[in-house]
């Protein structure tokens, strides 16, 4: 094999298919990144045996086919600080790959790309196309309330429901619920329920294009394969049943506050200063045109901040994590977000525009906790 490959376009496909490697495994095979050099493409493979990426390469010259098997951690360090070349040549010698570029040599030692597994390959037929912003934008709005360690497993990743040209996405922790709908550009052919890992879908978002792409999806039993015009993304599904989500929407609220996204932002942050790991809640205090934040901790202080509000239904004190608070205001496009409230001890919704709902779970503020029901 022998290609000679723009640095620039050669680093960032070692980003993506570099951070999916794994770094702790018996087989070093896991450790690596395959090349394969076919016609006018150089195709970097890399899998940890759960998900997997084939990133098609065209700023390339191939001078002669073939493949090799390089440790992803040299390779990437090598590029990295190549940044300087406009190109580099990749070349083959037995069990060694060589790196050029104008001033540089690399001999790096690999192994047989023989022994490299599978990484399947996208086909022909696709379940669902999606526009990549519209894609992108719904995984912004539901990764962040996954759970990061829990024994729950289903939670950790995010559920896919297709049906028609409806694609609805939806994300818990066991503390707060995100759920955004989205419109595919063709019907699904059949009705889709999948549970899809945050790992797959963090991937996504670093390799969609601009907001004119088209993505293609394929979802099986246990895997989901996703085509980028750079990519194919694959990964298994998580297994296992997601919570009756719908059981934890409130309904019919007592109370609605209006609330303009951008103060309510700043005036979290604000509340949030004087908390500490024992007193993370915040009060919320709504009355008619205002809503009071206060915040106490011990050995730490006291904060109160006030900011305007519509307000309609009776005045309400309730507690909630501001963190939570933060996470969804931070991925929220619209200018205003309404919470729906019942009473202090329930689930309150908050919602921006008519795709997105976010359920949090209020705190009790003489003791902390709290959690969304998993049904």
């Amino acid at each position: 094999m022998k290609v000679i490959a723009q640095t620039a376009a050669l680093q960032e496909a070692m980003n993506l298919t570099g951070s999916i490697v794994a770094t702790r495994t018996p087989k070093p095979v896991l450790q690596c990144v395959k090349l394969v050099a076919s016609g006018d493409t150089l195709t970097l493979l890399a899998t940890d045996l759960e998900v997997g990426c084939r990133y098609q390469l065209t700023a390339v010259q191939v001078e002669q086919e073939g493949e090799a098997l390089m440790p992803a951690d040299r390779l990437s360090g090598i590029v990295r600080e190549s940044g300087d070349e406009e190109s580099l040549t990749i070349e083959t010698e037995k069990d060694a790959s060589h790196v050029h570029g104008s001033a540089s040599h690399f001999k790096v030692y690999g192994y047989d790309p023989a022994e490299y597994p599978e990484v399947a390959d996208f086909g022909e037929e696709s379940d669902l196309r999606i526009s990549a912003d519209m894609l992108g934008g719904m995984i912004t709005r539901t990764l962040f309330a996954t759970a990061r360690a829990h024994s729950h497993y289903a939670i950790s990743g995010v559920l896919w429901e297709a049906s028609g040209k409806k694609l609805q996405l939806v994300a818990t922790d066991g503390h707060r619920l995100a759920l955004v709908k989205g419109t595919l550009a063709k019907a699904a052919p059949r009705d889709i329920s999948a549970i899809v890992p945050a790992k797959l879908m963090s991937m996504v978002q670093r390799v969609i294009g601009d907001g004119e792409e088209v993505l293609d999806v394929r979802i099986s039993e246990n895997q989901i394969l996703v085509r980028t015009a750079r990519a194919v993304l694959v990964s298994s599904l998580v297994q296992g049943n997601f919570p009756k989500y719908a059981d934890v929407i409130p309904r019919d609220a007592k109370r609605k506050a209006t609330i303009d996204t951008e103060q309510l932002a700043h005036r979290i942050r604000q509340a949030a200063l004087l908390t500490n790991e024992e007193s993370r809640g915040v009060r919320f205090s709504f009355t008619k045109g205002q809503l009071t934040l206060s915040s106490r901790a011990p050995e730490t202080g006291e904060a109160e901040v006030n900011c305007p509000v519509e307000l309609e239904g009776e005045p309400i004190d309730i507690g909630f994590n501001p963190m939570f608070l933060a996470d969804m205001l931070k991925v929220v496009e619209t200018d205003e977000v309404v919470l729906e409230m019942n009473d202090p001890g329930k689930p309150a919704l908050l919602t921006s525009g008519k795709d997105f709902q976010y359920v949090i779970m209020p705190v009790d503020l003489g003791q902390q906790g709290g959690s969304t029901p998993s049904a």
